[in-house]
Formats: C-alpha cells, structure tokens, sequence
C-alpha cells in the first residue's frame, strides 16, 4: 500500500487540545492552497472516504502505523478544509509525548496519507487539483522529523518563527520525561529548523539566545541523546 500514498504538507493548524480528556481538533487539510509539490485540494475531496470509511481512517503519529493515536470522533469538511475531532488519546508512551509536545506548542502541524483517485492537471499553470481522495490517515508530525516522509512544513516561516520553533524544541530536548524515539524526532526537528534559518537568514544573527556558539548547543544536544 505505502507505494500508493502520498503525503501532504499542511502546516496546522491545531486549534485546541484538551489535556485532561486527552482530545486534539483542528485541521488535517485545508482546501485551495497551492502546496510545494504544486498540488491543489479541491473541497469534496474528502467527502467519499469520510462517508464510505471512516472507521478506517486512523489518528497517527508521524505517519507511523505501529504508533496509531486514535481514530476520528469528527471528521468533516468544512468552508477552511478537513476538521477534525480526535476520540481520547491512549495512555501509551508515544501518546504521552504527543501531548506533552502539543501543550508546549511544539507539535503544531498535521499531514495526510492518501491515494488520488480524481485529479486534473492545469497544463498553463502546471497545477494538479485534486478532486477526490482515498484517505488513510491523518497524522500529527514533527518538522522533519521523519525523513522518509516528504514534509515541508515550513515553507513560508519568517526567521523568526524559525528561531521560535527551535528555542521550544531546545526546552523539550532538556526534559527528561520523553521516550528515546522522541527525542530523535526533536533532534532531526532541530536539525531541519537550523538548516531552514541558514537558508533565510545569514550567520551573523544567532538562532539561539545563547552565549555560546550554535555548533556547541547542538553538540551538547547530541552528547546529551547518546548518553540516554
């Protein structure tokens, strides 16, 4: 199957997370954005999976079906894109983190699997619209955090919003409380964010508060992995 998938880039957005019960919404998708791969979700693109197959389409984390989240409670089209309502998180380790790294503003994206079953391709603009779409999953990921999955979620962040990300990434990196794996994803997260800070901007401005140079941060880090 996973030949078959594609994945999409849509930054966000989450709009709320209820700590106690466990529950995200947001958006996995929005409709009429053009995406970096020039692709176009066309609203109704949904519309066939939502009501043939919900039941299968699963809440995951980073693409990874041997850590599934949850499935959907809402999942629905709306005027801004694909809303959705996770049912409660379970108490598993990976799950923890997810929701540790929400409440700190770290996770802040989803992405989705699917196959295009329905598209049209503008030859003058050389745009894809998808039109109808086999939906897999929805999954919440991490800026590249995996990097079998073509996610670009950071195309359009100003300096500074990469400069945010990285400080928060840097606070998680220093809790103690994660699993091993998340702590890799924050760190190939760092990695990508430093690399997107140097494409924006040059060196002579620090990404980091910090008094020592970037490359000792980073060091440290790495040292401080390895030694978990």
């Amino acid at each position: 199957m996973d030949k078959f998938i594609e994945y999409k880039d849509f930054t966000g957005e989450v709009k709320d997370v209820d700590v106690s019960k466990r529950i995200v919404t947001g958006y996995l998708s929005d409709f009429d954005s053009l995406d970096s791969d020039d692709d176009r979700i066309i609203k109704g693109s949904f519309t066939k999976s939502i009501t043939e197959r919900k039941n299968k389409i699963f809440f995951l984390n980073q693409h990874n079906w041997q850590q599934p989240l949850s499935k959907f409670s809402v999942l629905q089209e709306d005027s801004k894109g694909l809303y959705f309502e996770s049912e409660p998180l379970p108490d598993t380790s990976f799950a923890k983190d997810v929701i540790t790294l929400y409440e700190a503003g770290v996770l802040k994206e989803h992405s989705i699997g699917f196959r295009t079953v329905k598209a049209d391709y503008d030859s003058d603009t050389n745009v894809r619209n998808i039109k109808e779409v086999k939906l897999y999953e929805g999954s919440v990921v991490t800026l590249g955090a995996n990097s079998n999955t073509p996610f670009t979620g950071m195309k359009g962040l100003s300096f500074e919003d990469v400069k945010d990300r990285a400080q928060l990434i840097i606070k998680m990196l220093k809790n103690g409380t994660l699993t091993d794996e998340t702590f890799a994803q924050l760190e190939l997260g760092l990695n990508s964010l430093l690399q997107e800070a140097y494409n924006l901007k040059n060196h002579s401005e620090p990404l980091i508060d910090t008094r020592e140079p970037m490359q000792d941060e980073i060091k440290a880090i790495n040292e401080f992995l390895k030694a978990k």
